[in-house]
């Protein structure tokens, strides 16, 4: 009888831990809050020079970048302030493949004539002038710089309430986690501090479903998928403008 006793008290110990921890789940998350872009812009800004609400012009009147010009990729790692509801985002050796395919299109058309995915574990964060100068080593002519940064926003809608059920909690849709990932990329000449361009691409992604099933970095990496696909986009483009504005100026290398 007292195995018994002992057996029924300890799973009523385990059935309240648990619903005190749904109950928290429940309390914690139950608001939703807004994604601080300054903040996150504050931390990827690795230059003055460098705005997240334009992109910088490419002055091909001062000092152009001759074409076909020798390019170096390089990813950076970067810590994030912990508190903050930041994450770091997490480069895969796919999303390096990624950008090297979408770049072969400028190695036919004679933008560039070489990418390098440039790797250095010495270099910590965005490093630029270190970056430039690893860049350099290698006989490349420009280095693309891509830094990001996530956050997630998770909170509860009016299902959590069945979340103390214990089954609620595996079944009932009351949880949204939303993701937002921002990617900064730059081109520098690796021989100066010339920056020939920057852009910023987000993107997000929304989950919703029971608290059991919804991961956040599930979230953030579908998000960083989205915004990866839109700067893979738009940095083609801007590589062909600069050939487009080297034509409509006489005298320069084209």
């Amino acid at each position: 009888m007292r195995f018994l006793r002992s057996i029924s008290s300890r799973s009523t110990l385990v059935t309240c831990g648990l619903v005190g921890s749904l109950l928290f789940m429940t309390w914690s998350c139950a608001s939703r809050t807004d994604f601080d872009r300054n903040t996150m812009r504050a931390l990827l800004q690795s230059d003055p020079r460098v705005t997240t609400e334009q992109p910088v012009a490419v002055d091909v009147t001062t000092a152009p970048l001759a074409l076909p010009f020798k390019l170096a990729l390089f990813f950076v790692e970067r810590e994030v302030p912990r508190g903050q509801g930041l994450h770091k985002v997490q480069w895969l050796s796919g999303d390096k493949d990624a950008l090297v395919l979408w770049l072969k299109s400028l190695r036919d058309e004679r933008i560039v004539s070489e990418v390098f995915p440039l790797t250095d574990p010495t270099i910590k964060g965005q490093d630029v002038r270190k970056i430039r100068q690893a860049a350099a080593r290698y006989g490349m002519d420009a280095v693309l710089i891509l830094d990001g940064i996530g956050a997630v926003d998770r909170f509860n809608n009016g299902y959590a309430t069945l979340y103390p059920t214990l089954i609620g909690a595996y079944f009932a849709p009351g949880t949204e986690c939303e993701a937002l990932v921002m990617l900064e990329s730059t081109l520098w000449d690796v021989r100066s501090d010339r920056l020939y361009l920057s852009q910023v691409n987000e993107g997000t992604w929304k989950s919703v479903g029971p608290t059991m099933s919804v991961e956040n970095r599930d979230v953030l990496a579908r998000a960083k998928h989205v915004a990866f696909e839109e700067f893979g986009s738009r940095i083609t483009d801007r590589f062909r403008a600069m050939r487009t504005d080297r034509r409509s100026s006489p005298g320069l290398p084209r």
